[in-house]
């Protein structure tokens, strides 16, 4: 399903997806603990990569 697309195996995001709340990364915060106030947006990115 949609955690497929977003967790690891270990239940962690992975490397390539990106999360935000209000403009910060979840990832220097509580990570998917990060508490989200009611009128702040969350931001799901993935990464884009090429060349």
């Amino acid at each position: 399903g949609f955690s497929d697309r977003l967790l690891d195996s270990d239940g962690n995001l992975h490397k390539f997806v990106n999360v935000f709340v209000a403009d910060d990364d979840v990832r220097y915060m509580q990570g998917l603990a990060t508490s989200v106030a009611s009128g702040q947006t969350v931001s799901i990115i993935p990464a884009v990569a090429g060349g």
